[in-house]
C-alpha cells in the first residue's frame, strides 16, 4: 500500500503540470484557474492544494519541468554523437530548435495577459532562464571533459572552459535571435558548422 501511494505521489504531480500545461497552451495563463486544472485531471481541488498553494505555485513548477524536458532532449542528442565535434554541433542545433518550440509555447501562455501581468511572472522566467543556462553549462563541461580525458581536444584550465562556454551560449542565443527575427532557419545546419569548426580548431590549438 505504502509503494503504490509513493508511485501516485510521483506521478499525480507530473499529470497536473502536463494538464496545466496543455491549459495554458489552449486558453492562456490569464485564464487558467485551479477548478480548471482540477476538472482536467479529475481529482478535487484539495488533492491540487495538497501538491501547489496557489496558480503561481503551479506556474514554477511548470517553467521548471519544461526546463527538465529541454536539457533532457539535448542532453540525448549530445549522448548520441560519438566525437566532440558531433557533440557539439548536436548541441547547438537541438538547442536553437528547442528554444524555438519552447517559444511557442510562452507566447502561448501569455496570450491575453497585459503588460503588469507579463511582468509579475518576468522574476520567475529570469530564475529559469539562469537554471537552462547552468544546466547547459553542465552538459557542455561534461562534453569537455570526455572530450579531454579522450585526448580529443588539449587539456582546458577552469576559465578556459567557462570562457568557451559563455562564447558558445551567447553565440547560439544570437544566431537562432536573428534567424527568428528574419524567420529563415535555412542556413542553420551550416552556421552551426562553421560555430562548431571554429570552436575545434581553437580547442585544437
Amino acid at each position: 500500500m505504502a509503494s503504490t501511494l509513493h508511485i501516485q505521489d510521483e506521478i499525480l504531480p507530473e499529470q497536473i503540470l502536463q494538464a496545466t500545461l496543455q491549459l495554458y497552451l489552449k486558453h492562456g495563463l490569464k485564464k487558467v484557474t485551479m477548478d480548471d486544472v482540477s476538472k482536467v485531471i479529475g481529482k478535487s481541488r484539495s488533492v491540487l492544494y495538497y501538491y501547489y498553494k496557489n496558480k503561481d505555485e503551479i506556474f514554477d513548477a511548470v517553467m521548471e519541468m519544461l526546463i527538465r524536458n529541454v536539457v533532457a532532449e539535448i542532453k540525448q542528442a549530445v549522448d548520441k554523437a560519438r566525437s566532440i565535434q558531433g557533440k557539439i554541433r548536436a548541441f547547438g542545433l537541438v538547442k536553437i530548435k528547442v528554444s524555438e518550440d519552447k517559444q511557442a509555447v510562452f507566447a502561448a501562455m501569455e496570450s491575453g495577459m497585459n503588460a503588469d501581468e507579463i511582468s509579475r511572472h518576468t522574476k520567475t522566467i529570469n530564475d529559469i532562464h539562469i537554471q537552462l543556462m547552468n544546466a547547459e553549462s553542465d552538459l557542455l563541461k561534461a562534453v569537455f571533459a570526455e572530450g579531454m580525458q579522450k585526448g580529443e581536444i588539449r587539456p582546458l584550465t577552469a576559465m578556459e572552459q567557462d570562457t568557451l562556454i559563455f562564447i558558445l551560449l551567447s553565440g547560439i542565443r544570437g544566431i537562432r535571435r536573428e534567424m527568428r527575427n528574419k524567420e529563415d532557419f535555412s542556413h542553420l545546419k551550416p552556421t552551426v558548422d562553421v560555430l562548431t569548426a571554429m570552436t575545434m580548431k581553437w580547442l585544437n590549438g
